[in-house]
């Protein structure tokens, strides 16, 4: 997969800041970022688990095929051996965090030139960035800016995740935003949706003329996410909710009765029978000193009915275009979907993994490349090739390949990875 997606992946490493005196070093950069990476590909949940068998076995060897510096590199003296943890954290404490964060960008453009995306593209024209905040640590003690902890209080690390959506409602992390419960610069308490505005600047420009539509939860349904939308051209669903706009709720449900025409259903499941999907929806309601657009979609089964409701910038609706902004905004689980898999099924996400906050931020940072590359490779490849174990968990999987690396070595005439494909179709 790195050879096929990416094979210029361990250049980008190597190319990172390296403040070490290189005559005295033993490990490439690369080899030492890959310490890191492989701490979350190998879904142990900490750095001491994955520190307890990185040298058992083939592991050093097949580490360093991954890495780029192989086993006969004479710095080795014929011993390959994988970094420690320790040596891997300080070095990541020492490099500059937005450097490193030119390593997913670089990646998210390789498969934008692939062409990954374009499948999931709204309308088959506008890409899907889902955004959501969430704890990136939760410290057990308070700590100052600069990592060193003060043993008062309790303070957690916040980020701001945004994911592309691919295929097959998989998504794709490539950038994302700290968020300090305090921002010592402005001398006032930062949030999300200030962070959201952050990452609106930096989205814009990166990609000028990336047509763009956002899908968040109902913070960002708001009359400063949607007019930022507005002045770059993108477009917008977020989830809207009744106390988060009381105004526009209210107009919404006096104009309704009005609007009969706006309506459409669908039928949903197998054969159209499990579930039924009723669309409603309102154009041109005054939210702040602009207009927007809101759709209600009630889902009934036979069990449960459960009301959605969407506010968009899209305009000149169509019952349509109504069922596909509705698909789109309900794809906001899938982040939330990946930050519970990272949080529960050994990534570590909420782990400490370090005090340092450079370091703490990188290694952030180095857990969103994992995802990409596990997404390629689970559910681009491994799905489709072991169909007859699709009741294997993710996290048995990644612990059954890094069994595997620990058992058994690599051949170095690989063939290519061939297509990337989603699904078993």
């Amino acid at each position: 997969m790195l050879r096929g997606c990416f094979p210029e992946l361990n250049a980008w490493f190597n190319a990172l800041p390296d403040p070490r005196r290189q005559e005295m070093c033993r490990y490439s950069g690369a080899h030492l970022w890959w310490q890191i990476l492989g701490t979350f590909l190998s879904r142990g949940g900490s750095r001491n688990a994955f520190d307890q068998q990185r040298n058992s076995g083939q592991a050093p060897v097949n580490f360093g095929l991954l890495c780029g510096q192989s086993a006969q590199d004479p710095r080795f003296d014929g011993q390959p051996t994988v970094t420690c943890s320790d040596n891997a954290a300080g070095h990541a404490a020492r490099v500059d965090p937005e450097r490193v964060r030119e390593i997913p960008l670089r990646m998210l453009r390789q498969l934008l030139v692939r062409r990954l995306f374009d499948s999931a593209r709204l309308f088959g024209h506008w890409y899907v960035l889902v955004v959501d905040g969430t704890v990136q640590e939760k410290c057990r003690a308070g700590f100052t800016a600069d990592g060193k902890t003060t043993g008062v209080g309790t303070r957690y690390r916040y980020v701001l995740q945004v994911k592309i959506l691919g295929p097959a409602g998989r998504t794709f992390p490539f950038l994302h935003e700290t968020m300090d419960v305090h921002d010592p610069v402005a001398e006032k308490e930062d949030c999300e949706l200030k962070a959201f505005l952050r990452v609106c600047d930096r989205v814009e420009a990166l990609f000028p003329r990336l047509p763009i539509c956002w899908v968040g939860d109902a913070l960002y349904g708001c009359q400063t996410a949607v007019q930022r939308c507005q002045r770059a051209g993108w477009k917008c669903v977020f989830t809207l909710k009744e106390g988060r706009q009381p105004t526009l709720w209210d107009e919404l449900l006096r104009l309704l009765p009005h609007c009969r025409l706006q309506a459409t259903s669908t039928l949903l499941g197998k054969d159209g029978r499990a579930a039924r999907l009723d669309y409603r929806w309102v154009e041109d309601l005054m939210l702040g000193a602009g207009q927007a657009q809101a759709i209600l979609a009630g889902e009934i089964t036979a069990e449960t009915a459960t009301l959605y409701a969407f506010l968009t910038n899209f305009a000149n609706l169509t019952p349509e275009r109504v069922v596909a902004i509705t698909g789109c905004g309900r794809q906001r689980h899938c982040i939330e979907d990946t930050f519970n898999a990272e949080k529960n099924h050994g990534i570590g996400l909420e782990h400490v993994f370090c005090a340092d906050n450079n370091a703490a931020k990188n290694y952030y940072t180095i857990m969103q490349v994992a995802e990409i590359l596990w997404e390629l490779s689970c559910h681009g490849c491994l799905r489709r090739m072991y169909a007859w174990a699709r009741r294997a968990t993710e996290q048995g999987l990644a612990r059954a390949i890094w069994e595997g690396l620990r058992t058994h070595c690599l051949p170095v005439d690989l063939p290519p990875i061939g297509q990337v494909r989603f699904g078993f179709g």
